[in-house]
């Protein structure tokens, strides 16, 4: 029997972490374990309380950081765990969720890594302007030139990919194992998903299962962060493409520039959308490879 196990961090989102262990409750197919994983400033272990039926293993991690939180889910692992899924505690799981992903998984056994579709994703039409940017790649889940993983789009067919997010996504114990996340992506861990899957791409298959479905209920970035999120959409991107040293950096630079034109163009004509600030931080970023300190590690929180 193939067990599934489930890897959970948070952070002061008890809301949300109860919503996704009221999803996980009432599936056809339940976990065979789950560990938590808790940075929040007031521990949410009352939360957790409120499943007695379920198997959950309970762990703080202070200070907390989305990389740092994963791993210390990874080394709660034993040879017992043969699957193990992280899930974002924003999401909510559909009931054959688990069901219809180990059916998925015996199936296609030479996988290493499963990413579940999220139905409610934003589904990008075809862009010419995007593709010339190198900052698209149709069906999606796939690298262009310029190092930028292009989106992934909620799916009626199983695809195969070289990247799957890092919050609806089961590995094979075997990978974590060998794999583990860079603390580099500190704080909220933008593009830590990327690069750990990029690495596991390269020498393993990875798959989007259509049938396996959840909802993301996304918590969006706060206005006043907007500045540093555009600075490490550009730094986060610059060190991955740095170490993985598989991209012509022109062709980065290229895309870079941009995303920070996008960003620009739709902050001009819808003012309220505060896209300006997101250019800013692009700039900023920018500045910083030019100055050499991109690589310089300062994380990003939400």
């Amino acid at each position: 029997m193939t067990t599934i196990t489930l890897a959970i961090c948070t952070k002061d989102r008890p809301v949300d972490m109860k919503t996704l262990l009221s999803s996980i409750s009432i599936q056809t197919r339940l976990p065979d374990r789950i560990i938590v994983a808790d940075g929040s400033d007031h521990p949410i272990k009352d939360v957790v309380d409120e499943f007695p039926n379920l198997p959950i293993e309970y762990f703080t991690v202070r200070p907390p950081s989305l990389p740092k939180q994963r791993n210390v889910c990874i080394s709660k692992l034993t040879s017992n765990d043969d699957w193990i899924g992280f899930l974002d505690d924003d999401l909510v799981l559909e009931d054959k969720c688990l069901e219809n992903l180990e059916k998925f998984i015996i199936k296609e056994s030479n996988l290493s890594g499963v990413g579940i579709t999220i139905n409610n994703q934003v589904d990008l039409k075809r862009s010419l302007i995007r593709e010339f940017l190198l900052l698209d790649k149709l069906p999606g889940g796939l690298f262009t030139k310029s190092g930028c993983p292009s989106a992934i789009r909620p799916s009626k067919v199983d695809l195969e990919l070289e990247w799957i997010y890092g919050g609806a996504t089961f590995w094979k114990r075997e990978i974590l194992e060998s794999y583990k996340y860079d603390e580099w992506f500190d704080g909220t861990g933008y593009y830590e998903d990327v690069d750990f899957s990029f690495r596991v791409s390269r020498e393993n298959r990875i798959a989007l299962c259509s049938s396996s479905r959840c909802f993301h209920y996304h918590h969006p970035v706060r206005k006043e962060r907007l500045i540093a999120l555009g600075e490490w959409q550009i730094t986060g991107w610059w060190y991955f493409i740095s170490k993985s040293r598989n991209f012509n950096r022109l062709f980065v630079l290229w895309s870079m520039i941009g995303v920070s034109l996008i960003n620009l163009a739709i902050g001009l004509s819808r003012p309220k959308s505060n896209r300006l600030r997101s250019f800013l931080g692009n700039i900023k970023g920018l500045f910083r490879i030019l100055t050499g300190t991109a690589l310089t590690k300062t994380g990003f929180s939400k």
